[in-house]
């Protein structure tokens, strides 16, 4: 796969599963535009991606606030002259009980997950339209989107409107020439599970571990998911080699869930 000349917007590519996605597309010659909340570890993750030899740029975005997202996507043009694949990453979790969700937290995690995402989409399809070259939109969702989470409800609501959101653009959009699909990540042990661990110690009175190992024995290949085997979906899914797959969920998840 060769992703020469093409331009990649990373979203929540700060570091994580978005930092590891940016970081195969540019291995694969794509140039990067890093978007992230995160300035610090932007600029980090651009500087290293310019020392692969490719052309990246940070960009520091809320993207819970929609009118940020036209003009992200106006400066990317002028930046790079060209959208051809856009990855949605960013994201967020918040572990709750069912009964103890509040309309703040729902809000917080389907603005982010679901809103800006479909937001993003759509600027970056009119983007793609305009410019005449069709493209890939990859959206990151979860398996999650498609099982039962009492502790998580909403997290695992926002990734199933990915799903749909997805579908739906596919078939919207597949006359415009651009494919869209969703990948859906079991369990990988990034930073961000080791803090969802210490959540369930602290108001869940669980044994510190016992989420991680609970994960790990659904896992039919009874390990984590590597960042670089969900990097190395979004990868084919945005290169020539994926023509002919659009408006799919594809699990990467060791078996966890198999549909």
């Amino acid at each position: 796969m060769n992703l020469q000349g093409k331009t990649a917007v990373v979203t929540g590519s700060a570091k994580g599963i978005g930092k590891a996605i940016a970081e195969k597309l540019a291995a694969h010659n794509a140039n990067i535009a890093v978007v992230d909340i995160d300035e610090e570890n932007g600029k980090v993750t651009a500087s290293q991606l310019n020392e692969l030899g490719v052309k990246a740029v940070s960009y520091v975005r809320d993207l819970g606030q929609i009118q940020e997202i036209k003009s992200l996507y106006a400066s990317i043009i002028d930046d790079f002259g060209s959208i051809d694949i856009v990855v949605n990453a960013a994201g967020i979790i918040k572990v709750n009980k069912f009964l103890e969700l509040s309309p703040e937290d729902w809000d917080v995690v389907m603005d982010l997950n679901a809103k800006s995402l479909f937001f993003s989409m759509q600027e970056a399809a009119r983007n793609m339209i305009r410019l005449g070259n069709g493209g890939k939109i990859i959206n990151i969702s979860s398996i999650t989107g498609k099982s039962s989470r009492p502790d998580y409800p909403v997290y695992a609501a926002s990734k199933a409107a990915v799903i749909s959101i997805t579908r739906s653009a596919a078939t919207a959009l597949a006359e415009h020439n651009i494919n869209v699909n969703a990948v859906c990540p079991g369990f990988v042990h990034t930073t961000m599970w080791d803090k969802i661990d210490e959540h369930y110690v602290e108001n869940f009175n669980r044994p510190k571990g016992e989420i991680i190992e609970k994960m790990l024995s659904n896992i039919p290949l009874h390990r984590s998911g590597e960042l670089h085997e969900i990097a190395s979906m979004v990868a084919y899914l945005a290169s020539s080699e994926a023509g002919y797959i659009t408006g799919q969920a594809i699990n990467v998840d060791g078996g966890a869930v198999m549909y």
